[in-house]
Formats: C-alpha cells, sequence, structure tokens
C-alpha cells in the first residue's frame, strides 16, 4: 500500500502546474516547451492510482518521445533494478538511439496531421470538475 498522504502530494504538484504560469528560469527552455516536470509527476501519480494516462503531440517527437521513455526508465528502475542514479543516463540513451531519432527522421518536413477531432476526443477523457465548481 502507497501512504495516502503522497497520493495528496502528488494531487498537489499536478494542481500547481496547471494552474501556474511558466515562470522565468523556464521560459524559452526545453522544460516550458514539454512540460517535463508535469510528465513526470502525472506519471507517477496515474502509476500509483494504477491509472493509464494519453498524451498527445502534433508529431510524437516531443512530448510523447519525453513520456514513453520517461517511462521506460522508471520501469527499469522500479521493475529490473537499474539504479536511482541512472534514469537520466538511460533515458537519454533511449532518446538518442530509439524512437525520438525514427519520428524526428520521419516527420522532418511533414505537415502535422494531427485530426481535428484530437482536442475534442481530449474532452471525452477529462474527469468532471469537482461539486460546486461547474
Amino acid at each position: 500500500m502507497k501512504p495516502l498522504n503522497a497520493l495528496d502530494e502528488l494531487y498537489r504538484l499536478i494542481t500547481s502546474f496547471i494552474r501556474s504560469k511558466r515562470i522565468a528560469a523556464c521560459v524559452n527552455t526545453p522544460c516550458s516547451a514539454s512540460g517535463v516536470g508535469l510528465l513526470s509527476v502525472s506519471s507517477e501519480l496515474c502509476d500509483r492510482l494504477g491509472a493509464c494516462h494519453i498524451i498527445m503531440c502534433s508529431s510524437g517527437v516531443h512530448r510523447c518521445t519525453l513520456s514513453v521513455t520517461l517511462e521506460q526508465a522508471i520501469t527499469l528502475a522500479r521493475s529490473h533494478g537499474l539504479p536511482p542514479r541512472y534514469i537520466m543516463q538511460a533515458m537519454d540513451v533511449m532518446r538518442k538511439q530509439g524512437a525520438r531519432v525514427q519520428n524526428t527522421a520521419k516527420n522532418l518536413g511533414v505537415r502535422d496531421r494531427t485530426p481535428q477531432s484530437a482536442p475534442r476526443l481530449y474532452k471525452l477523457c477529462e474527469p468532471p470538475p469537482p461539486v460546486g465548481e461547474e
């Protein structure tokens, strides 16, 4: 069993990521464009709840690759004995030699093929607003 206070803390972190504006230190850097902080916190929350999460991006190069390699590295650490100090190195190797390389090559010069209905599909996945906040 995972402690409930950890879930509360993860929820507070996600809420602060969503509500806060980009901070000055993060503007024009990869962390502002990709939302890496939100990816890692939401990944952990979903894992603790036994849920899945859906990540959508226009080209399959940025958020999706960041999320997939993060999940793979964390799975290696949790289930296969990868020491935590090597998580970043494992992600770096996967990003330089894995799907990201193929996606980048495939998507260079290609127009965004994300269907116009994608944002509406995302709305179907959102939980209902809390009672009283409608």
